[in-house]
């Protein structure tokens, strides 16, 4: 394997579950210590981030399996708690790959295509009104 090729299911891994190298490096944080509990503040922190942003990210991250949550403290607190061990095993990889080929990891998250944005930003699109008939 080249510096700049990946295995496939770490490619696999960041097309299906990752959107910005922001939720990347939140649930690789939380992958590195998987007993402790964070919160967004805490996150954020260490990632010199925003609260409200690393906030949605770990809630995106726990509704696709990857993050246990804990809402018994004031604000939710998350963990590593990925579904199956077979995602623990792709994200020990993509955190190999990710300490040896960072610049690749993060030109494959911002080179993919944004539909969403996109749809978003076609909804303001200014057309042309085709002629009125007399």
């Amino acid at each position: 394997m080249t510096a700049s090729e990946l295995p496939t299911d770490v490619v696999d891994f960041l097309a299906r579950h990752i959107d910005s190298v922001e939720q990347l490096e939140t649930l690789l944080l939380l992958h590195r210590e998987p007993e402790r509990m964070w919160n967004a503040t805490e996150v954020a922190r260490a990632l010199y981030s925003r609260p409200e942003s690393v906030g949605r990210r770990m809630a995106a991250l726990h509704l696709q399996g990857l993050l246990a949550v804990s809402e018994e403290e004031p604000e939710p607190c998350f963990r590593y708690a990925p579904d199956t061990p077979e995602t623990d095993a792709v994200l020990g990889r993509l955190a190999d790959a990710y300490r040896e080929r960072r610049t690749r990891i993060v030109t494959l998250i911002a080179s993919r295509p944004m539909d969403n944005v996109r749809a978003f930003a076609d909804a303001f699109r200014i057309r042309k009104d085709p002629p009125k008939e007399k």
